[in-house]
């Protein structure tokens, strides 16, 4: 209960500032749309043409809703904000370009500006569940952020707009400046754009790798999201190296008003397959809520895991199920299995109902929030089914444990024969051979009553003989005087190598 009262007003405060966020974004692209078309016509791309006063807005709306989306799940929340953020700081050139505005405007316009493309890096790298899942993701995004901090509190410090030959946008405004050191300035601006290459061309193989080991569910989640931001991190880098050769930038230029609609629709595609993203997350949860009531009261042993892998679209999910009495994993019939463990595109969720470990899946690591889509309903359905594979483990090891009493029945037996054949028979065998012998040498000696007396006694010895080899080979099985003919058949067909 304390755990619920301290969640809520969490989840509240999160959605309130995430809503006042999403005013606050809507205000300033607004703001950012009135000032292309009026004091920053001049000096901005969205005021060059119409095209671009529908494609500059249409990106940094798209990412402001596409972030709110997606923040709204769990596990891709920073996802979600870093991606709205990102929609923010995309608006903050029209605000450098505002002829006549507040210094203090164009100069936070100046600072937010350099930071559209590690928000987009990070929102790459981490999608879908907001973790840098390798050290190479980890380093590159950190680097893309340190390297846009000190590139813009250098060029803060120290950029005079006044004595920039190169500005455009902005020649006369910068509130932070500390003292003016062009040549300083230009050192930086040139080394930013190298690394913007370099951390571009990053990222393009990062997600080419990203998606060449993933499984087929995660390439379909990942391809939405990482295709647009290889683009956009084209556009980057082809406008960092058009920079280094015209370091004028003029937005009414070919070359550069292509790069910022490649740009531009790179962002609109990408919050799009955020969107898409999370969308198909809802559907996913809907087609999971509706597994319990499909498969009926009783369904069969690995229905259930089937209706998951479908249900989630990944053919290759497996649960394994926990038995705490005999401490491990079995699968839906009761076969001992292997704890599944995460591998490349592959990741393993531990399933819990009442603080009790059911189950552990093993699914695509494409496929976000498996655990919070699993309601009360299919948690309960697990907890049924690992009842059933554990009574199913149960009968097997009954089965076998039977088996292996047979097994050792009939070792015995036939122990028992060979001690009866090897030992009291062989001796017997040997006393009438050595009857026999007598009798013929009484016979040879006329000694009539001896000789009737030695066939006497090597009759005696026959039946001895007899009654011996009768009481071996009648030596059976005790399941087959204990309980029948059936039940001991059905013993002996359990230890068959092939369907009986």
């Amino acid at each position: 209960m304390q755990d619920g009262g301290v969640a809520r007003p969490s989840i509240r405060l999160g959605t309130a500032a995430r809503v006042a966020f999403g005013l606050a974004a809507v205000g300033v692209g607004v703001g950012s749309l009135v000032l292309a078309q009026g004091p920053a016509k001049l000096t901005t791309y969205a005021g060059q043409s119409t095209v671009a006063a529908v494609l500059a807005p249409a990106a940094g709306f798209a990412l402001v809703v596409a972030g709110l989306l997606v923040s709204l799940s769990r596990s891709s929340r920073l996802v979600g904000d870093v991606t709205a953020l990102a929609g923010l700081t995309w608006f903050a050139p029209v605000w450098i370009g505002w002829h006549g505005g507040p210094p203090v405007a164009r100069s936070l316009g100046m600072l937010a500006a350099g930071f559209t493309f590690p928000l987009i890096l990070h929102a790459a790298l981490g999608y879908p569940d907001g973790r840098m899942h390798t050290t190479t993701a980890r380093i590159l995004a950190g680097a893309a952020y340190a390297a846009a901090v000190l590139a813009t509190v250098g060029l803060a410090l120290f950029r005079d707009p006044f004595f920039d030959p190169k500005c455009w946008a902005n020649c006369t405004d910068n509130v932070f400046l500390v003292r003016s050191l062009p040549s300083l300035a230009r050192a930086i601006e040139v080394t930013e754009r190298w690394f913007a290459v370099a951390a571009a061309a990053a990222l393009v193989a990062v997600c080419a790798v990203r998606i060449a080991r993933d499984s087929s569910p995660g390439r379909r989640t990942l391809v939405p999201v990482a295709m647009p931001a290889v683009l956009f991190a084209g556009a980057v880098a082809a406008h960092a190296i058009a920079r280094q050769r015209m370091p004028k930038e003029d937005p009414s230029d070919p070359v550069f008003f292509s790069i910022f609609a490649i740009a531009s629709g790179a962002l609109i595609l990408l919050a799009g397959g955020l969107s898409w993203g999370w969308l198909r997350l809802r559907l996913q949860r809907a087609a999971v809520a509706r597994i319990v009531t499909r498969l009926g009261e009783a369904p069969p042993p690995g229905s259930l895991q089937a209706a998951l892998a479908r249900a989630v679209g990944d053919p290759a999910l497996q649960i394994a199920y926990w038995l705490p009495g005999v401490r491990r994993f079995v699968d839906a019939v009761g076969q001992a299995v292997a704890e599944p463990v995460s591998a490349p595109g592959r990741a393993t969720t531990a399933l819990v109902r009442d603080g009790q470990r059911v189950a552990v899946m093993s699914h695509a690591a494409g496929v976000p929030e498996i655990e919070a889509q699993l309601g009360p309903a299919v948690l309960l359905a697990l907890e049924n089914e690992r009842l059933q594979a554990e009574g199913l483990a149960q009968l097997q090891e009954l089965r076998a444990s039977r088996a292996r009493i047979v097994e050792t029945g009939d070792h015995e037996r036939q122990r028992l024969e060979r001690d009866l054949h090897d030992g009291a028979q062989q001796r017997l065998l040997a006393v009438s051979y050595e009857i026999r012998l007598a009798r013929d040498s009484a016979e040879a000696q006329g000694d009539r009553a001896t000789s009737l007396s030695l066939t006497t006694a090597l009759e005696e010895v026959q039946a001895a003989l007899d009654e011996l080899r009768e009481l071996a080979h009648g030596i059976y099985p005790a399941i087959l005087a204990e309980a029948g003919l059936a039940d001991a058949l059905a013993s002996v067909a359990d230890t068959a190598r092939i369907q009986v």
